[in-house]
C-alpha cells in the first residue's frame, strides 16, 4: 500500500500550508459562512479500506447508485445510496506502482462510464477508458500524446466528452468515436508549483475538476487557486478564459472537484485544506463545510439537491496516518 499511495501524494497533494503567497483577489470575497450554505453536517454513506488500495478519487452519481474509483487500483465499485453496500463494477488497467493512477469519473447519454488513467511509463495506456452499462473489462477509448495526465470527465449535450489534463494545463474535447483533441490550453490552465508558496507536490498541477454548459466550460486550478470561465463560440471553438474567482491561495489552493449546485452556484472540493467552498457567479466565496469527517475532498456531484463526496484520504494514508476514505453525502 506505502508504495502507491507515496508516489500519489507526489502527483497529487502539497504539504500542509494552506495559505501561500497570492493574496485575495478582488474578484472573490470570502465568509466563513452564509446564506447559501445550508447544507448539513455530511454524513457517512461509505467507509472504504486504506490498505488494500481503496482511496477514492473518482465520482459519478446516478438515481440510486453511487461510482467510486479507486486511484491506486484502477478498481470502480457500485455504491447503493441507500444502504451503503459497495460491490465490484469494473477494472481499469493496474497502474505501474508509484507511475499512475486513476482519476475521473463521467457516464454518457447511453449509460457507459468513462473513466480518466494516468500513466507516466509506456507499459500502461494512459488516456480515457470506457465500460458498459453492465461492468466489468474497460477499453481503451481515446488517448492523445498531451493526455498523460487525464483528470476530470464531463459531458455536453451533444455527447462531447471533455476532459482536463493537469499535467499539461489542457482541456480535451473527444468526439463520439474517440478522436481527442487539444481545445483550449495556455498560461491560466498551466500549472505552477510555486504559486501558494510551494505548498502544492512540488511540480506544477493545472486544470482541473470542470463543468460543461452549453455556453461555458468551467474549470478550476489548483496550483493557481482560481475558477476559470472559458466561452463556447457558436462554432464550438474555445474563448479566452475569464477568471471568476482567485487567485486566491487560502480559499482556493488545492481546488480539486467541481460541480454547479442546484441555485445555480459553483461548489468546489479544495483537498488539502478538507474544506468544500460555495462559489456564485460573481466571484464571491464562502465556506460551505470543513474538517472532519472530510479526508482530503476530492471529487464532488449532486444528485437532486444532495451533495456527494470522495474523501480520497491520499494525505493521512500516504503519511502513513490514520485516515477515513469514505464516500459522504451532504443533505438540504
Amino acid at each position: 500500500m506505502r508504495s502507491f499511495t507515496v508516489a500519489l501524494l507526489l502527483a497529487l497533494v502539497g504539504t500542509a500550508c494552506t495559505k501561500g503567497s497570492v493574496p485575495h483577489s478582488e474578484n472573490s470575497a470570502v465568509d466563513s459562512a452564509g446564506p447559501e450554505a445550508t447544507h448539513s453536517v455530511p454524513a457517512l454513506i461509505a467507509s472504504f479500506d486504506p490498505s488494500a488500495g481503496e482511496l477514492p478519487e473518482g465520482l459519478l452519481v446516478t438515481t440510486d447508485s453511487a461510482y467510486v474509483g479507486f486511484a491506486p487500483t484502477s478498481r470502480i465499485v457500485r455504491v447503493d445510496r441507500m444502504t451503503g453496500q459497495a460491490k465490484p463494477f469494473a477494472e481499469l488497467p493496474a497502474p505501474v506502482a508509484g507511475k499512475g493512477f486513476m482519476t475521473g469519473l463521467a457516464q454518457s447519454a447511453s449509460g457507459d462510464v468513462y473513466a480518466g488513467l494516468a500513466s507516466f511509463v509506456p507499459d500502461v495506456q494512459a488516456g480515457i477508458y470506457r465500460v458498459s452499462p453492465q461492468g466489468g473489462k474497460a477499453e481503451l477509448f481515446a488517448k492523445d500524446e498531451a493526455l498523460p495526465f487525464p483528470n476530470a470527465l464531463a459531458f455536453d449535450s451533444a455527447g462531447n466528452l471533455f476532459a482536463t489534463d493537469s499535467g499539461t494545463g489542457s482541456v480535451f474535447r473527444i468526439d463520439q468515436r474517440g478522436h481527442a483533441e487539444r481545445w483550449a490550453t495556455g498560461e491560466a490552465l498551466s500549472g505552477q508549483k510555486e504559486a501558494c508558496d510551494n505548498a502544492g507536490p512540488g511540480f506544477a498541477i493545472g486544470a482541473n475538476g470542470l463543468v460543461v454548459e452549453k455556453s461555458a466550460v468551467y474549470v478550476v486550478n489548483l496550483d493557481k487557486a482560481t475558477l476559470l470561465r472559458i466561452p463556447r463560440a457558436a462554432d464550438g471553438s474555445a474563448g479566452d478564459p475569464e477568471v471568476l474567482a482567485g487567485p486566491d491561495c487560502a480559499a482556493l489552493g488545492g481546488a480539486d472537484g467541481l460541480t454547479r449546485a442546484p441555485d445555480g452556484s459553483f461548489v468546489v472540493a479544495v483537498n488539502r485544506q478538507n474544506k468544500l467552498l460555495r462559489i456564485t457567479e460573481d466571484g464571491h466565496v464562502t465556506t460551505l463545510a470543513e474538517g472532519e469527517p472530510f479526508d482530503f475532498p476530492a471529487s464532488v456531484a449532486y444528485a437532486g439537491r444532495e451533495l456527494f463526496v470522495t474523501s480520497f484520504a491520499l494525505k493521512t494514508a500516504s503519511a502513513g496516518l490514520p485516515s477515513k476514505p469514505a464516500l459522504l453525502r451532504l443533505s438540504p
